[in-house]
């Protein structure tokens, strides 16, 4: 750093390569000239290319020339040591001083008073020329933990950095990210080490989130600008993308604002899905409505079309990735209210329902559709308007809706007012389109569709509602008829009832169990009243100390189990991710595969009835026809079982006045 009211100006014109001390920041024309064609410049694609390109960088340069004199200049502009540079990045972060950090920020603090980002930007400059590793690490630290490489740095390091930024307000910090990956993409397209960049990113993400996506879009147009340098590209993925770790919703919006332009890129596609698994394998930590407002119709859908039409492209490790995370995001875009947000999803749903989709593309579209249908009642109205204009896509729909309408009437229970008006209106648009003169596509699939469907909505409506209706009907003639014949009577013993009550012996034993039942209520009273005070004192005066002591051993072993539950539910998410790393799609691949399986069996029920009903039928008439009749008739079944209970309650009858008989003799005696 040069003395106070002075700037040193290295210029690269002279052959000798010396440096010029500028008094006072002012230059002649000569030095200005030299400046200005010694600068950097910016391409068009976004590379940084160095000043000075005339005539004579267009000459082709000798082998001796780019040899190791080049090589020496870089190491020195590195402020390398030469032998003594640190081989690995963990070499490198290991070497660093707590106390020379220190220095440097009292030097700086002691200069510019009031200038935080001229600190940071300085302690920024000295990180990334110490940490210069001779082996370049991996752009984005693919094989690594989502902490590295901030985890290689002692916690006095670390401490001091998050000190340092703490003390900063967030638009300074926000100034300070965007300078730390500008200065990083450019250095590494000069071919440069720009580690220390990148720690100190990583910083900013674990301590403010929020700033690595306040210069999203200015970071958009750099990417957009270095897609065709790979290594730059990766590193500007990663250093934006560290701010989304910890933080659900920024990550989210980073996924897919940065990284889902260039998903299709062969170069970032591992990468983008990666990441992507990263940020909802955490869980999820945003607010719903949070999530929707990043994740809207038209962000889902990007990702909807390219994961079903546009993956074939990539290899296929990475295609299973992205199916395995497409659940995830299913689940996050329709999580956030489902009850008033699915109408928005539904007409682009139902526009994809094409019939020359594959066979996964449309199951998926279907489940999606039910699923709107189900949980959204509206959509029901949003499908009858668009009903004419996607004719062929709703006759697909209504017949799915008919082959499943025994599993998706019970989902259906509380809009099945909504589903039968809309089906109706569906049946008489059918029937004046086909008396049109000129036939639309789809009307005669939709026709048939619908009459099924109506069918089967009728016969669950009249299911639902006949048994209960006609249970009711009957009790209510019961107690009518036993209220008009107890009151036709004048009393219940002279009534209809009370005489085949008694004809059939009931009455005595009525009797009996009403006194015996007074009698034994009355004595329970009497003893409850006299013991239960007793016995409730003495017991707890016995078992009081010991039910405390259980109580709070209990409490003890609850806190335990919740915390044991609490630890194990803390691995669930890293076995999961763990798992689905190791067998990618798996459990995307067994539910599907489990729903194909599923509705096989159903379909082949269903077609065992339809072949087996006919069968039924005749064996029925046949039993009514051939075997039942004479004495095996109903009507004399049914005779000889009156008959029979008749004979049984005669012989407990009987067995009843004996037992009473020979105990009246045994008193007398």
């Amino acid at each position: 750093m040069a003395a106070a009211g002075e700037w040193e100006l290295v210029v690269r014109g002279s052959k000798k390569g010396k440096s010029t001390t500028v008094t006072n920041g002012k230059l002649n024309k000569e030095e200005k000239r030299q400046f200005i064609q010694n600068a950097p410049r910016i391409t068009a694609t976004g590379g940084i290319e160095s000043g000075g390109s005339g005539k004579e960088n267009r000459k082709p340069k000798s082998p001796k020339s780019s040899g190791g004199p080049k090589k020496k200049k870089a190491d020195k502009k590195n402020g390398s040591d030469g032998p003594h540079q640190p081989g690995t990045l963990e070499e490198a972060v290991r070497r660093l001083s707590v106390s020379q950090m220190q220095n440097l920020l009292d030097v700086v603090m002691s200069r510019f008073r009031d200038s935080p980002l001229i600190w940071l930007k300085d302690l920024a400059s000295y990180l990334n020329v110490r940490v210069n590793p001779v082996h370049t690490p991996d752009p984005a630290f693919r094989g690594h933990p989502p902490g590295f490489p901030v985890s290689l740095m002692s916690t006095d390091v670390k401490k001091l950095l998050l000190d340092t930024v703490g003390g900063c307000s967030d638009n300074v910090l926000a100034a300070f990210h965007k300078h730390c990956v500008t200065a990083m993409v450019q250095e590494q397209v000069k071919g440069l080490g720009v580690a220390g960049y990148k720690l100190f990113i990583q910083i900013l993400a674990l301590h403010q989130p929020q700033v690595g996506v306040v210069n999203l879009p200015y970071y958009c147009e750099l990417r957009h600008n270095l897609q065709s340098q790979t290594p730059a590209c990766l590193s500007l993925l990663w250093a934006v993308g560290q701010s989304g770790l910890d933080d659900f919703t920024v990550g989210l919006r980073v996924w897919l604002e940065l990284m889902m332009p260039v998903i299709g890129l062969k170069n970032y596609s591992g990468y983008v899905v990666e990441y992507g698994g990263m940020v909802f394998g955490s869980g999820g930590g945003g607010s719903a409505g949070a999530c929707g407002d990043v994740l809207g119709v038209r962000q889902f859908f990007s990702i909807f079309d390219f994961t079903w039409i546009s993956s074939t492209s990539l290899p296929k490790h990475i295609q299973r990735q992205l199916y395995a995370l497409y659940p995830k995001v299913k689940t996050t875009a329709f999580s956030s209210k489902p009850e008033v947000t699915l109408r928005n999803f539904f007409p682009s749903f139902l526009r994809r329902v094409d019939p020359n989709v594959s066979h996964s593309l449309k199951t998926e579209l279907l489940t999606c559709l039910v699923q709107c249908l189900t949980q959204d009642p509206q959509c029901w109205c949003v499908w009858s308007q668009l009903y004419l204009k996607h004719l062929p896509q709703s006759a697909t729909l209504l017949q799915h809706l008919g082959q499943e309408w025994e599993v998706l009437g019970q989902s259906l229970r509380m809009q099945v007012r909504e589903a039968r008006e809309a089906v109706e209106g569906f049946d008489r648009s059918n029937y004046q389109l086909a008396h049109k003169v000129h036939a639309v596509a789809g009307v005669r699939e939709a026709m048939e569709a619908t009459q099924v469907l109506l069918t089967h909505m009728r016969k669950s409506a009249k299911a639902k509602s006949s048994a209960p209706r006609f249970i009711k009907l009957v009790g209510i003639l019961l107690v009518a008829a036993i209220i008009w014949d107890v009151r036709s009577a004048g009393s219940f013993s002279g009534s209809r009832m009370g005489l085949t009550v008694e004809r059939l012996g009931v009455i005595p034993y009525l009797e009996a169990f009403g006194r015996a039942s007074k009698t034994a209520f009355i004595r329970l009273y009497r003893w409850c009243a006299v013991n239960l005070p007793v016995v409730y004192g003495r017991g707890c005066e016995l078992a009081g100390p010991y039910l405390l002591l259980l109580v709070e051993k209990a409490g003890t072993v609850w806190g335990y189990c919740w915390g044991a539950l609490e630890t194990a539910a803390s691995y669930i998410p890293v076995a999961k991710q763990q798992f689905e790393t190791s067998l990618p799609g798996v459990s995307a691949a067994a539910g599907h595969y489990g729903s194909l399986v599923w509705s096989w069996l159903q379909a082949g029920y269903l077609s065992v009835r339809d072949v087996s009903s006919p069968y039924f039928s005749q064996a029925h008439q046949y039993l009514l026809t051939r075997v039942f009749i004479g004495p095996l008739a109903p009507e004399k079944i049914q005779e000889h079982l009156v008959g029979a209970f008749d004979y049984v309650s005669q012989i407990l009858i009987n067995l009843h006045t004996g037992l009473v008989s020979a105990l009246n003799d045994t008193k007398t005696r």
